[in-house]
């Protein structure tokens, strides 16, 4: 994306939030970014949050003092984990397989003891994780008005 292309607040911060993951990353890392608008995360069906989210990640979203925010973002870092690993090596075969409406339960969003999200692979997602040669994902996520924003990066 280049800046002539940038056609409102979503783009414009997807953007910087890019070239910072760029500039911080190792070259031999896997980057990956989202950014959501907090509307368009459906917090009112019950089939979205138990397709996508762990039992564990709903307890916490739903005692936080935002739920949606808290929803949004950790959706957000699942598709910053799904490019970042997707990007770590270009010369294989495509790693998520599942299709783009695929559910994103496998990737889990927990707290670390530190008090930092931390990424827990399950199933066919840690699957692709083996296949792509990830060792580690490191994400950071945030939240304000009306956006959520997360950066993966994978190693």
């Amino acid at each position: 994306m280049d800046k002539k292309s940038l056609q409102g607040p979503k783009e414009a911060l997807q953007y910087l939030a890019e070239q910072q993951a760029r500039t911080l990353a190792p070259s031999s890392s896997g980057i990956g970014v989202d950014i959501e608008l907090l509307d368009d995360i459906n917090i009112e069906s019950d089939t979205f949050i138990e397709r996508n989210f762990t039992e564990r990640e709903q307890k916490y979203c739903w005692g936080r003092p935002n739920p949606h925010a808290s929803f949004a973002g950790k959706w957000c870092a699942k598709e910053a984990v799904i490019k970042a690993v997707s990007s770590l090596n270009l010369n294989i075969p495509k790693v998520w397989n599942k299709g783009d409406a695929a559910p994103l339960i496998e990737i889990e969003i927990d707290i670390a003891q530190s008090g930092a999200p931390r990424v827990i692979f399950y199933g066919d997602a840690k699957a692709a994780c083996d296949q792509a040669g990830v060792s580690t994902v490191k994400v950071s996520i945030s939240h304000i008005d009306a956006f959520a924003i997360a950066t993966a990066i994978a190693q």
